[in-house]
């Protein structure tokens, strides 16, 4: 089994499928399995965890680790699809998509430095500029739409909607106090990253450090150090006698005097809804400050600007866009090569307590309390370890007479049902000419549209291969026509891709977030959502062919592929009244004090969203709790301020008194 598996794996790195590893593998067992760790959970932080114990620090038997995915793919909300009918090798990635260099450290350290992986620069849908380039291009709003009325910025030089002062046709009732310009009260238009970002930030915990924050003369060990002192104060910091972490951005937005008029124009000019602005406080300036911090961080001169990336594969014209999980997989591969037992197609449905029914006898010189772990075919391991890799959906599937749901603390299980899931959305269709390249010379940039089936359309995301890429002309490939998260019910998107979707996708099924539509054999459920995107890219870009005086209209695609994030998602931490002052990311990474086991998941890191907070919670893990030293291509200082610390910042010492 071991060949075949290793086979297995290899083409799945190789062409981005999943793994066909015998389902019944494990089951097959008159026994349990016995594994010291056993990580249940595919994706990125399931991957790295299993990857560093065995491959990078080399501190525990490979054989000794057991991974199970439930699905036959790994990666988890990192799904990149190769196999687009018609458009094979074209690597599109409708989960996660992209990093950031200089704000997310932990993983662009693995996948450049460690791993040696090549990255490009996200805004550059051709991958055609050098890795070591010195800038990335912008990724600016090129033009948006909401109440009906349009903006569009200057189309030649991909200025940006900017709207720099009010006019008439804003469709927004603002009052003369709100209204923005030179001539104006204002002299900016006030949004909610301007109440708490920036100089004039309504926390002064971050307020009086902006500048020292975002001097491009700080160093980058002073810049730490006062992200350290800010996040302390952050922590401990209240409005109006109530923890940052207990109250909402919008709440202390309304009460800084921003209008429901303010705050329906943020939310009729962004990609998200409502519950975006439901995030704690404490939860978005713990990433806003640490970002700032590692923004003065150097990179090696191998890699593009301090942007946005991506990673590629090949040379010349044959480089292209390789998606996100082939960094899943290149670990997986290397895992499997030492000896990690991998299995797919177990999907964990109980986690206990040993027993004296399991008839397993417990090896003392093993440290922790052995936990059985069983599956829906039937099949059961004991650990140890155990390495959670799922999302708040996930863990909740467990059941609470399930670890560590059943033993956790008030206090954790409050701060577990404080995550919220945010649904979303993606939907990428593919041309055999790239009109947005030909046509509108679109290489770059975004519009925001209010089309039902079209709301984010992004120039730069999706796959494109170009004969000569300095001829558009040559291009085809995939466009990021609908890009949404937002709210659940749909008012805000009109027409969620989850409303169209194959099969929903939750972890009570083994069904899969991805809807692959062909024009040639659309059913009827596709032809509704077929019609919604071609009438709503046509609709939205209709003025802009004008301005360029481009011929139309826009043909039909010849498929659609879109991905369906539901109910398993990115996740929110929402203000709900805490039991304790710990930090959540400590209780997560160690929910239960007499079990070993780790949540290392988005959905438990502070980096929302991202997959640098998978990876930072499986750091956690390993690092504090299992003791296995720091990477050695991880910056120190900041392996110690975020991951041996957790983020909790460091107050600033007292001044000493003089005598």
């Amino acid at each position: 089994m071991r060949a075949a598996h290793r086979a297995a794996v290899a083409a799945f790195a190789a062409v981005g499928v999943a793994a066909a590893v015998a389902a019944g593998s494990a089951a097959q067992r008159r026994g349990p399995l016995e594994c010291k760790v056993t990580i249940v959970g595919g994706g990125i932080g399931g991957a790295y965890t299993a990857w560093r114990l065995a491959v990078d620090a080399r501190v525990v038997r490979p054989a000794d680790i057991c991974l199970f995915e439930a699905s036959t793919r790994f990666g988890g909300r990192i799904f990149t699809v190769q196999d687009v009918p018609g458009y094979p090798g074209f690597a599109t990635d409708i989960g996660a998509y992209r990093f950031h260099r200089t704000e997310h450290p932990l993983i662009r350290s693995l996948v450049e430095d460690r791993l040696k992986m090549e990255t490009a620069c996200y805004t550059d849908p051709t991958a055609a500029l050098p890795m070591n380039v010195a800038e990335c291009p912008e990724d600016n709003k090129i033009w948006a739409t909401t109440r009906t009325k349009s903006f569009v910025g200057n189309l030649e030089t991909l200025g940006g909607w900017k709207l720099p002062a009010w006019t008439p046709a804003v469709p927004f009732q603002f009052t003369d106090a709100e209204k923005w310009g030179t001539t104006a009260a204002r002299t900016e238009r006030r949004t909610l990253p301007s109440v708490f970002a920036g100089p004039n930030s309504m926390l002064p915990e971050l307020s009086t450090r902006w500048a020292a924050l975002t001097d491009a003369n700080t160093t980058y060990e002073k810049a730490m150090a006062v992200a350290d002192e800010a996040l302390a104060a952050l922590a401990v910091g209240k409005y109006k006698g109530v923890p940052y972490a207990e109250v909402s951005v919008i709440q202390m937005a309304r009460d800084a005097g921003m209008s429901a008029e303010e705050l329906a124009m943020e939310v009729g000019t962004s990609f998200g809804g409502p519950q975006m602005f439901n995030m704690n406080v404490l939860g978005l300036t713990t990433e806003l400050v640490r970002s700032l911090a590692t923004h003065h961080m150097a990179l090696p001169a191998r890699g593009p600007a301090k942007a946005m990336a991506v990673p590629v594969a090949g040379v010349g014209a044959a480089r292209k866009r390789s998606g996100m999980a082939s960094i899943v997989t290149r670990m997986l591969k290397e895992a499997d090569t030492a000896g990690v037992r991998i299995y797919t197609g177990h999907r964990a449905i109980s986690v206990r307590r040993v027993g004296e029914c399991d008839g397993y006898g417990a090896d003392e010189a093993v440290p922790g309390k052995p936990l059985a772990v069983e599956f829906a075919n039937g099949a059961k391991v004991i650990t140890r370890r155990l390495f959670l890799n799922v999302g708040k959906t996930d863990l909740l599937a467990l059941g609470s007479a399930s670890e560590p749901i059943k033993s956790a603390s008030a206090d954790v299980r409050r701060r577990v049902e404080g995550q919220q899931v945010i649904g979303g959305s993606k939907m990428y269709c593919y041309w055999p000419k790239a009109w947005w390249l030909t046509d509108l010379g679109f290489s770059r940039g975004s519009g925001h549209g209010e089309q039902p089936a079209v709301h984010d359309t992004c120039y730069h995301d999706g796959p494109v291969q170009c004969t000569d890429p300095k001829n558009f002309t040559t291009c085809k490939g995939g466009l990021l026509v609908s890009y949404e998260f937002g709210d659940p019910t749909g008012v805000a998107s009109g027409l969620y891709a989850a409303n169209h979707a194959d099969a929903p996708y939750t972890p009570l099924s083994a069904t899969s977030a991805k809807t692959v539509m062909v024009k040639a054999s659309l059913s009827p459920r596709h032809s509704l959502a077929w019609k919604a995107i071609v009438d709503g890219i046509r609709a939205s870009h209709s003025g802009l062919y004008g301005r360029k005086n481009a011929t139309g209209p826009i043909p039909e695609p010849d498929v659609c592929v879109g991905g369906s994030w539901y109910d398993v998602s990115m996740h929110w931490p929402r203000p709900v009244p805490r039991l304790s002052a710990t930090l959540s990311t400590r209780l997560f990474s160690k929910p239960v004090p007499d079990l070993n086991i780790h949540l290392v998941n988005e959905a438990w890191g502070e980096t929302v969203g991202w997959a640098e907070g998978s990876l930072l919670m499986a750091e956690r893990a390993l690092g504090v709790h299992m003791r296995v030293a720091p990477p050695k291509w991880l910056d120190a200082l900041f392996y110690k301020a975020v991951i041996t610390n957790f983020n909790a910042g460091k107050a600033a010492p007292a001044p000493v008194a003089r005598i």
